[in-house]
C-alpha cells in the first residue's frame, strides 16, 4: 500500500508532517492521510514527483542510501529520486526485513557551541512530536552554547511542548560551578520545575571539571559530546539513533544517576496547611521574593478574614504560629521583603498566600500600611519594592538552611536544602540588593496616596 510505502520513508528521514509540508504544496492534514491510509494521491497530481524530489535529498544528505537499498533495490541506472518515485507509483510492498534492521542507524556531526545548538533543536524538535517518554539530561559542560537569546527562547519553547505532551524529564544538574552559573542553570528550569514532570538530581561529590561530557538521550536518539574544561570551540557533539548505542549510553546515564541525589523535592497537589507544613522553624536571615504582596507583612486580621472566606478558619492558628516565627528572626537576623506594588491598583492581584482570591483595594491599602508600619516598628526589617509583570513563583530563602520556592496557585512547590543551591540564590539576591529603606518608606507613602486619591 502506498501508505506504508510513504511512512516508511517518513520514518527513515525523521520527517515532521510540517517539514514536509512545508517543503512540498501539500497541506499537514493531507499528509496524515497519506500516512493513515485514508487518501492516495493522484498519480497524475504532482505529489509524489515533489515527495520523492524531497526525499531523495535527504536520503543522500543523512547517508540513507543503504538502508534505502534493502527496501527498494536501487536502479544505479537511473536518479534516486526517479527509484523512489517509481516504488511508490508501484504496487510493490515493502519487503519483510530482519530484526536487526534499522529505519534510522546513523550519526551526525556537530561542531563547537553553534553546533551544539543546532543539534538540541533538532533533538528536542523530535522529543516534541512524542508522547509519555522520559528524556534523560546531563551535562558539566561550559554553558556558553546556552547565552544566544534567539536559541534561549526556542529551546524553552520547545522544552513546554515536550512537557505539554506528557513526556517527563530527568536531569543531573552539576553544582560544582559559579554560584551564578548554579543559579542561571537552575532559575531557567523553575517554571517546567512547578509542573511536576520534571526530577532534578545533582552528584553529591567535587569532580575535577577538566573532563567534561553531555548526555541527552530520548527514546530514540541522542547526543552526546566531550570538551576539556571551558574550551568547547572545537568540540564535536555527536547525534546519534542507533538503538545499541543507545541502550548502551541509557546504561551509563542511569549508572551515574544511581550515584546522585534529589536535587529539589517536587510537591505537586499541595493545599495551604500542606505548603504551610513544608517550612523549617529554625531561625535565620530571610529573603522572601513574593509575586504579589507577602505573607510576612499581612495584617493578622487580614489573614483571619481571607481563610474564613475560603472555608479554612480551622487553618488560622496555624497561619498566625507561622507568621509568628517568621518575625521572631528579627531580634537577632534580619529580613529582606521583596514585594511587587503598584499604584495602579487593579482587582486581579492575587494573595500569595491564599489560594485563587484577589485583593480588594481596601485590602490592598491594609496590607500596604502594614508594610510600611514594619519598616518603621523594625530595624531588622528591610523591603525592596519591584513593579513588573507578576511571575508564576515566590521563592522563600533562609540562609544555608532551606529554599522553598511556591508556584503562584499554590499547587506545586519546590524544597530543597542542599547548600550549594541555596547559596547560589542567596548570593544572587545579595548582589542585586537596592534597598533604602527611607527611600523605599517615602516611595510606599507615595503610592498609597495615590491609591486613595483614586479611591
Amino acid at each position: 500500500m502506498f501508505s506504508e510505502k510513504f511512512k516508511c520513508l517518513m520514518d527513515m528521514t525523521k520527517t515532521t508532517n510540517t517539514e514536509l509540508s512545508d517543503s512540498i504544496p501539500v497541506s499537514q492534514a493531507c499528509i496524515s492521510r497519506f500516512k493513515n491510509g485514508k487518501r492516495k494521491p493522484p498519480k497524475t497530481s504532482g505529489y509524489i514527483s515533489n515527495m520523492s524530489d524531497f526525499f531523495a535529498k535527504k536520503i543522500v544528505k543523512n547517508n540513507l542510501k543503504n538502508k534505502l537499498n534493502e527496501i527498494i533495490k536501487i536502479d544505479e541506472q537511473k536518479s534516486l529520486k526517479c527509484n523512489i518515485e517509481t516504488w511508490l507509483k508501484s504496487n510493490d510492498q515493502i519487503p519483510k526485513l530482519n530484526d536487526d534492521f534499522e529505519l534510522v542507524a546513523y550519526n551526525n556531526y556537530y561542531y563547537g557551541d553553534e553546533g551544539k545548538r543546532k543539534a538540541v533543536i533538532r533533538f528536542l524538535s523530535n522529543a516534541s512530536q512524542k508522547t509519555d517518554k522520559t528524556l534523560l539530561l546531563y551535562s558539566d559542560e561550559s554553558m556558553s552554547w546556552m547565552m544566544d537569546k534567539d536559541f534561549a527562547i526556542e529551546w524553552k519553547t520547545l522544552l513546554i511542548k515536550v512537557l505539554k505532551n506528557r513526556n517527563k524529564i530527568k536531569i543531573i544538574h552539576t553544582i560544582a560551578r559559579e554560584y551564578s552559573e548554579i543559579f542561571d542553570a537552575v532559575s531557567k528550569w523553575i517554571p517546567m520545575y512547578l509542573t511536576g514532570l520534571i526530577e532534578p538530581y545533582y552528584f553529591p561529590k567535587l569532580r575535577d571539571g577538566i573532563e567534561r561530557r553531555t548526555l541527552f538521550i530520548s527514546s530514540n536518539e541522542a547526543i552526546i559530546s566531550n570538551s576539556v574544561g571551558n574550551n568547547t570551540e572545537s568540540m564535536l557533539n555527536i547525534y546519534i539513533n542507533d538503538s545499541k548505542a543507545l541502550s548502551s549510553l541509557k546504561k551509563e546515564y542511569n549508572n551515574y544517576l544511581s550515584l546522585c541525589k534529589p536535587l529539589l523535592n517536587i510537591y505537586t497537589e499541595c493545599n495551604e496547611e500542606k505548603t504551610l507544613n513544608l517550612y523549617g522553624e529554625s531561625k535565620g536571615n530571610i529573603i522572601v521574593d513574593s509575586y504579589s504582596l507577602s505573607f510576612i507583612s499581612a495584617p493578622n486580621d487580614l489573614i483571619i478574614e481571607l481563610l474564613n472566606k475560603k472555608g479554612l478558619g480551622d487553618l488560622k492558628d496555624n497561619y498566625l504560629s507561622r507568621k509568628q516565627l517568621l518575625l521572631d528572626n528579627l531580634d537577632n537576623n534580619f529580613i529582606l521583603d521583596i514585594v511587587n506594588v503598584s499604584n495602579n491598583f487593579t482587582d486581579n492581584i492575587p494573595y500569595c498566600f491564599i489560594n485563587n482570591l484577589f485583593y480588594t483595594k481596601d485590602n490592598y491599602l491594609k496590607h500596604l500600611k502594614n508594610i510600611l508600619n514594619m519598616l518603621i516598628s523594625y530595624d531588622n526589617y528591610n523591603v525592596m519594592l519591584k513593579s513588573d509583570k507578576l511571575s508564576s513563583s515566590s521563592i522563600f530563602i533562609k540562609e544555608d538552611t532551606e529554599l522553598i520556592i511556591e508556584k503562584n496557585d499554590n499547587t506545586s512547590v519546590l524544597l530543597s536544602n542542599e547548600f550549594n543551591i541555596i547559596k547560589a540564590f542567596w548570593e544572587y539576591y545579595i548582589l542585586n540588593k537596592n534597598s533604602d529603606k527611607n527611600r523605599t518608606i517615602s516611595i510606599l507613602k507615595d503610592i498609597i496616596n495615590e491609591i486613595e486619591r483614586t479611591k
